[in-house]
């Protein structure tokens, strides 16, 4: 069930990395839009790749830069005490991811768009 989950995740990384290097010649990478796709492609990366950016992790499009809110939690410079960095279990690190983005997804849609798993 696990790989299941995975492969979801996985899939859902290369459908936001697809869609948002497109939208990036399209659309100002300041719009809502963007703001959604990018802190949704880091956290389907996350999920995909729950080590990163402590071991090795597979390259993503130079296009999606690494900033934003979410990617910055995971990714400390300073204080890195209360970043969810720490977590090194795999399970965790995913129910944190899914817990944020059904969060991002409320803010976007007016009823639930994703159900408890």
């Amino acid at each position: 069930m696990a790989q299941r989950f995975l492969l979801k995740w996985v899939t859902l990384l290369h459908k936001l990395e697809s869609w948002l290097v497109h939208i990036n010649i399209v659309v100002d990478t300041c719009t809502p839009e963007w703001t959604w796709g990018h802190d949704t492609f880091w956290m389907s990366f996350l999920a995909a790749c729950p080590d990163f950016p402590h071991s090795s992790w597979p390259l993503w499009n130079s296009r999606i830069s690494l900033e934003g809110a979410f990617i910055e939690l995971w990714t400390p410079t300073e204080d890195p005490e209360d970043s969810p960095a720490l977590i090194t279990n795999h399970d965790t690190i995913r129910a944190v991811i899914w817990t944020e983005f059904q969060r991002l997804a409320a803010e976007c849609f007016l009823y639930s768009l994703v159900a408890e798993l």
